[in-house]
């Protein structure tokens, strides 16, 4: 099964959608897809527009093939999971930043495959199926932040 996730930031992304329902129609495959706010009736597909944190995750769990956008929240619980991961990063304008620089550089690290131009979807997916992410090891932010607090304000 193939997961596909647009995310929830109140932006479309039709090209996104558009593509995923021509592959599909070719496809011999289930897909699923979380569309957001992007306003398509998929032909091809089962969709929802939002799904819930654990149905989410149930879906992430069961998918050989994970195609998201490019934010990291989605893109590291995938990875997390060691997830074949296909990322389409929204660009300047089609979100409130661009998501090409944070799919460039976890690309360059053997995480994903990015995909910057939507006639390349295809081609990535076949890629994916043999693709072996490396181990995903998220930073420590979190800690980091939490000990210049406690040395600052204790």
């Amino acid at each position: 099964m193939i997961f596909v996730i647009f995310g929830n930031a109140p932006f479309p992304f039709p090209c996104l959608a558009n593509k995923i329902d021509a592959i599909a129609r070719e496809a011999h495959e289930e897909f699923f897809v979380q569309a957001g706010h992007t306003d398509l009736s998929f032909s091809q597909v089962k969709w929802e527009k939002f799904l819930d944190h654990s149905t989410m995750f149930e879906y992430l769990r069961k998918a050989e093939i994970v195609i998201s956008h490019g934010g990291y929240g989605t893109l590291s619980e995938a990875l997390k999971m060691r997830k074949r991961v296909v990322a389409v990063p929204r660009l300047e304008g089609e979100h409130n930043h661009s998501q090409r620089e944070l799919v460039t550089a976890l690309e360059k690290e053997g995480y994903l495959l990015g995909v910057y131009e939507i006639t390349d979807l295809k081609k990535k997916i076949a890629e994916a199926r043999t693709f072996k992410p490396c181990e995903f090891k998220p930073g420590n932010a979190g800690e980091i932040i939490s000990q210049f607090i406690r040395d600052e304000f204790s």
